[in-house]
């Protein structure tokens, strides 16, 4: 029996998916756009256990991309703000909050579950670009441990998802630089039109954010639930995986489906 607030799911998703998907445990890495966006949409397919990891605030800056910000919620936890939408939406949501993020000292204990939930069965690995020793230490763990680790990373009105399974080659080889930095060019190999170069130039150097905003957030979040539902649905192997990775922006009308090191090719012509 599926209840009431999930019916209209069926359908799209078969009653035994269902069953499966309150089984599963997602761990979201990073509660801000892109990531707080994918907690509520999971919760709103059915997914049954949530771990919620970020150490941040909301701050006005963020109003423009982040499911959670509001002027009410100015200052407060993006964990607790999320967390309680989404048992606002699943009230019998088996949910963990981690209010320290993801680290190298508590990565093992994060994934092992606790608090009433099984072990992590994917990662969404959202966590800021500035973060690159957690992003390293999270993906090593998911590598060790056998746990497929998504990103979707967000760009103007696009977005580039990339999913690493367990013989993927480790996170830091991909898309670390020398001096710790995340290697942007690398991990989002195509830019909108409309992009200014200033300040695609800025966010390169590690001087200034990268330009993004609502619907970049929204397109990475619902790239990234797709894909996690191919998982649950195909198995984790069906998933769009490195050295492929997809890229997808709105405003352009450009999709690509390509592997890493290559031409890409887009797999749909503009209309």
């Amino acid at each position: 029996m599926v209840e009431p607030r999930f019916e209209r799911n069926l359908g799209v998703i078969s009653p035994d998916v269902m069953q499966r998907l309150a089984r599963t445990h997602v761990l979201v890495a990073g509660v801000g756009g892109a990531g707080g966006q994918c907690a509520v949409d999971l919760v709103r397919l059915g997914l049954g256990c949530l771990t919620l990891a970020d150490f941040d605030t909301y701050e006005r800056h963020n109003m423009n991309r982040q499911v959670g910000c509001f002027e009410s919620t100015l200052g407060q936890s993006k964990v607790e703000v999320v967390g309680r939408m989404c048992l606002d939406i699943h009230p019998s949501l088996r949910l963990r909050r981690v209010m320290e993020g993801v680290t190298a000292a508590n990565v093992e204990t994060v994934l092992d579950g606790g608090e009433g939930l099984p072990p992590v069965d994917y990662v969404v690995e959202v966590i800021d670009i500035a973060g690159g020793s957690a992003k390293q230490a999270l993906h090593r763990a998911c590598r060790a441990r056998g746990i497929p680790a998504m990103t979707g990373l967000m760009l103007g009105f696009g977005a580039a998802l990339h999913v690493f399974q367990p013989d993927a080659p480790l996170y830091e080889e991909l898309y670390i630089l020398p001096d710790g930095r995340v290697d942007l060019p690398a991990i989002i190999p195509h830019l909108g039109s409309y992009l200014l170069q200033d300040a695609m130039e800025s966010c390169y150097a590690g001087r200034g954010h990268a330009p993004t905003c609502v619907v970049g957030a929204t397109t990475a979040a619902g790239m990234m639930v797709s894909e996690l539902m191919r998982g649950v649905m195909l198995g984790a192997r069906a998933m769009v995986s490195w050295p492929e990775y997809l890229y997808v922006d709105l405003f352009d009308h450009r999709y690509v489906r390509a592997a890493a090191g290559r031409t890409p090719v887009p797999a749909r012509q503009p209309a």
